[in-house]
């Protein structure tokens, strides 16, 4: 069983091992270390399994930009005189 006095003494040895933990990781050796091995193939893995998604988001952007664009094409082919206002077509309002 536990007692009291050795919780306090426990908590100690865990900050200093904490600290202890965080001033060697900042040396310039072991960051490189961390992230050769660590963080360089995190990145890779998760690169390599959402480059499939990332390739269709793109191919289906650029449909959707073609197909908007064709619309906006027919539609203002279609209908010449959309934006054409003439001043004989506005009538005044007398008061």
């Amino acid at each position: 069983m536990e007692t009291t006095t050795t919780k306090p003494a426990k908590k100690e040895w865990i900050h200093t091992w904490v600290q202890k933990l965080l001033q060697s990781m900042q040396t310039d050796e072991n960051k490189k270390f961390i992230h050769v091995f660590l963080v360089d193939p995190i990145l890779n893995y998760v690169l390599e399994r959402l480059f499939p998604y990332i390739l269709i988001l793109c191919v289906l952007f650029v449909i959707l930009t073609i197909m908007i664009s064709l619309t906006l094409l027919v539609i203002f082919t279609r209908i010449p005189n959309v934006f054409d206002v003439h001043a004989s077509s506005v009538s005044t309002i007398s008061i």
